[in-house]
């Protein structure tokens, strides 16, 4: 009963705050020790309800993960929506204020989870998809930046994200979190990234905001 109230979302108060538990405390252990050492015993222990429980929610890893991921992805949306919420911000606070959401992340987070993910093929069709979708959005918002005198109008920025993307693949097939965390990898990446794109209003502004 409990599988059939989540899949045809008729879910009680109890149930949406075990759902939200679960997604939180699996989430944090995907992320700390990496996807495929996790099992979903370690999750039902970890939150100290039966793997039944935890079955009659999820159906596996790969649902849990997926949804994970989903939720992940909502969450930041939600708080880059309630920033600009009712104020006048420019493309450089924007950027900014989405560097450090990932600097955050980063902090606690196992390299592992990042070159793990593409090991399961549901997960791998999303981010694809979603990297397709996030790419429209972001050339959007560059364009925007380009209309406001922040961004340079003389770039090609398929090339640049297609870059950016090469050199992030380029970090997790190396290795390079091996001898230096991501969140400094991320940090001195996005640090050169985005001065190579601003033009030098864009560049005054993003000094008073981010430390490069």
């Amino acid at each position: 009963m409990g599988l059939t109230m989540h899949k045809n979302g008729n879910i009680t108060n109890y149930r949406y705050e075990l759902r939200e538990r679960i997604l939180h405390k699996a989430m944090s252990l995907f992320k700390h020790q990496g996807v495929k050492s996790v099992r979903m015993d370690d999750i039902s222990h970890a939150l100290g309800i039966s793997k039944r429980t935890l079955y009659e929610v999820y159906d596996n890893k790969e649902q849990l993960l997926l949804e994970g991921l989903k939720n992940d992805h909502e969450q930041k949306l939600a708080i880059i929506e309630e920033y600009t919420k009712g104020k006048q911000r420019n493309e450089i606070e924007i950027m900014v204020k989405f560097v450090h959401m990932q600097l955050d992340e980063l902090k606690d987070v196992n390299p592992l989870f990042f070159r793990e993910l593409t090991y399961y093929k549901p997960i791998a069709d999303y981010l694809n998809k979603s990297k397709e979708i996030r790419t429209q959005h972001t050339i959007s918002f560059i364009q925007r930046g380009v209309e406001h005198g922040y961004f340079r109008a003389t770039l090609n920025y398929d090339i640049v994200l297609g870059m950016g993307e090469a050199v992030m693949n380029h970090v997790m097939e190396d290795k390079l979190y091996e001898r230096f965390p991501m969140q400094e990898i991320f940090r001195n990446y996005v640090a050169v990234l985005m001065r190579g794109y601003c033009t030098d209003k864009g560049i005054r502004e993003l000094e008073k905001l981010f430390e490069t």
